[in-house]
């Protein structure tokens, strides 16, 4: 009897945990893998926040992130197939798709508007001596990356200015480098983002001034200053599950902005920045959802064709899917 009565109990346990092992299995199965890779950027606080509360997991998510140097280091990623979504200003997605590389916007992070919600500055040092654009001319100025929204920015500003680029000497250094070449005198000038521009605002020795804001000189409807993008592949086979990403991304934003020291502490602790520079941070945040547009990217394509980036008319479709929450 006692035989009968631990062979039953023994089937219970193995059932149970046969039981306990498929409900692990369908658990598992609904997370769906998004690697991401990113560029730091003040826009990204919500994700890296959301990354450590768990609220991508506990959404079905198995996010992996990765910080690389630049939005063209973004694309790389995707294109090597160690990413399969990326954030970054649009032009590196942009000038990948017209290089072969298969990706596309699927939401915005990020806008700008005139006269003052402007979220990327040009900035030059104090031993530049210039206090504009055009006082620019024969000076060192540095942007990002090649093909990057900085580059945009500078020759868009200096077509209002009277200058191009062939009138400036143009060096290559990512935003962490950038600082100091400001201050060591190496660069004259630089296009930077937050939060690196919240440190170099505050750099006595760099002494900056801003000479224009703003990724475009006329912004009078709100231009898209950096983008969620995938790789086709990948949003064919999970688009759902970008969705689910933006949700959470919404949601955590939402959260950060209903509680400024919240965002405050957070941007200390993801941004590096000092409690005393957190307390004037803000999220680029001008349209409250991330919904991405055809006539907002072509904005972007116009300007890129204006500024000799572009070679063709290319129609904002081709790029982008909007898969906004």
């Amino acid at each position: 009897m006692m035989g009968l009565s631990f062979r039953r109990v023994a089937r219970c346990a193995l059932i149970a945990g046969a039981a306990l092992m498929a409900s692990i299995g369908i658990v598992s199965a609904e997370n769906t893998k998004l690697r991401f890779a990113y560029l730091l950027a003040d826009s990204d606080l919500p994700i890296l926040v959301a990354q450590k509360n768990g609220d991508f997991a506990k959404a079905g998510l198995d996010v992996e992130l990765t910080e690389v140097q630049g939005g063209p280091a973004v694309v790389a990623a995707i294109a090597s197939g160690s990413a399969d979504v990326g954030y970054a200003a649009p032009v590196p997605p942009i000038n990948a798709r017209l290089n072969g590389v298969m990706v596309k916007m699927v939401m915005a992070m990020g806008h700008e508007v005139d006269p003052d919600k402007k979220f990327l500055w040009l900035v030059a040092s104090r031993a530049s001596a210039a206090t504009d654009v055009a006082g620019l001319k024969g000076k060192k100025i540095a942007i990002n990356a090649n093909g990057s929204l900085c580059e945009l920015a500078w020759r868009d500003h200096m077509a209002k200015a009277g200058i191009t680029m062939e009138d400036v000497e143009v060096v290559v250094l990512p935003f962490p480098q950038q600082e100091a070449a400001l201050e060591q005198g190496t660069i004259d000038a630089t296009c930077t983002v937050n939060p690196f521009y919240a440190s170099i605002a505050k750099n006595v020795a760099i002494g900056s001034r801003i000479v224009a804001a703003g990724v475009l000189a006329e912004q009078k409807t709100p231009v898209i200053n950096d983008v969620i993008f995938a790789s086709d592949d990948y949003i064919a086979a999970n688009s759902e599950a970008i969705k689910t990403f933006g949700k959470v991304i919404f949601e955590t934003r939402q959260k950060l902005l209903a509680d400024r020291p919240a965002m405050e502490a957070a941007a200390a602790e993801f941004l590096g920045l000092t409690p005393e520079t957190a307390k004037s941070f803000n999220l680029p945040v001008i349209k409250p959802e991330l919904t991405i547009t055809e006539p907002e990217v072509q904005v972007l394509l116009d300007a890129m064709k204006r500024a000799g980036m572009l070679t063709q008319d290319i129609p904002a479709s081709d790029m982008m899917v909007n898969l906004a929450p």
